[in-house]
């Protein structure tokens, strides 16, 4: 008796799918050769077309790096609360090299880093693979490349507000945030700085911070600064391994020692009460049982509340 079933079954090959790369809607990329560092980029870009006709004055728009690691969890999370109604739409431009991750790991740490690294602190970077080789200090050419060649770029092809520019960064990356908030404060309106490595160079990107007062004492400037971190930045979570040859008690006092919540939460405090025309919008927020790479989902939905408030 002939199985029906296996009559109408199709054959393996017949089914075999056509596999091609992820595109996603409404988002488009393109690599960019800077003048200012040499370095070539992949540029991301999600558009807000589903939200229709842009407002008179444009939509604003997010700065984003180490966009190869976290664009698309920022795009969709972006998307999500505007179609929701609980932020305004914006673009999104995110900067990465678009290449893996070990390229990029490499790459980040010469644009957006400000200063050499001490050498305790380069013996240690040259030990792991994914730092060996790397350069580092070059966050102001970096800054450069972002104001004065991809801003214009971004301005005259999108529908955007040129009065409401963000910029996130996470880690080197907020350390970077701060570097363009101490020397550059009018570059953005709104800096979203996600666990920022104060402790980098022995805290040298202290010695900017009085470089923002004057501003913001003349009403020259009034920036608004979310800073976001995990609990278990500066705390050893249970669940974490450590590395070889590393006690769990070497492990905690490096934590310890980097005192990446401390800093930065003694930093919000220090800006929020610099002298002004208007108080600066200062915010710290520290997320409970978050590690330092997992607060990036809380991260991401608190800053686009800040910065996006409707």
């Amino acid at each position: 008796m002939t199985d029906p079933i296996a009559e109408i079954a199709p054959s393996p090959a017949s089914t075999a799918p056509v596999r091609l790369p992820v595109e996603r809607a409404n988002c488009e990329q393109w690599d960019m050769t800077s003048e200012s560092t040499g370095r070539t980029y992949r540029v991301y870009v999600a558009k807000p077309e589903w939200a229709g006709d842009p407002p008179p004055e444009g939509f604003p728009v997010i700065y984003l790096n180490d966009a190869d690691f976290i664009f698309h969890t920022f795009a969709d999370t972006l998307l999500m609360q505007a179609v929701g109604l609980e932020l305004k739409p914006a673009y999104l431009v995110g900067i990465g090299y678009g290449k893996d991750w070990a390229f990029a790991s490499r790459a980040r740490c010469a644009d957006l880093l400000p200063t050499q690294p001490d050498a305790a602190t380069l013996a240690g970077l040259e030990a792991s693979p994914i730092t060996q080789g790397a350069i580092y200090g070059d966050a102001e050419n970096f800054h450069r490349f972002m104001i004065e060649e991809l801003r214009p770029l971004i301005d005259t092809t999108y529908a955007t507000d040129r009065r409401n520019n963000i910029l996130w960064g996470d880690s080197f990356g907020g350390l970077f945030a701060l570097h363009v908030l101490f020397n550059h404060p009018a570059a953005y309106q709104t800096y979203l700085v996600g666990s920022p490595s104060i402790n980098w160079s022995g805290g040298a990107i202290l010695d900017d911070e009085i470089k923002l007062t004057a501003p913001v004492a003349a009403g020259e400037v009034a920036p608004r600064v979310l800073f976001t971190l995990g609990e278990l930045e500066e705390k050893l979570a249970d669940h974490v391994p450590v590395h070889p040859g590393v006690t769990r008690e070497q492990m905690q006092a490096m934590l310890t020692s980097f005192a990446m919540v401390t800093n930065a939460v003694a930093l919000a405090g220090r800006l929020r009460a610099l002298e002004a025309p208007a108080p600066c919008e200062v915010e710290a927020i520290v997320f409970e049982n978050e590690t330092h790479l997992s607060v990036f989902p809380a991260a991401i939905s608190r800053g686009l509340r800040f910065a996006l408030r409707l």
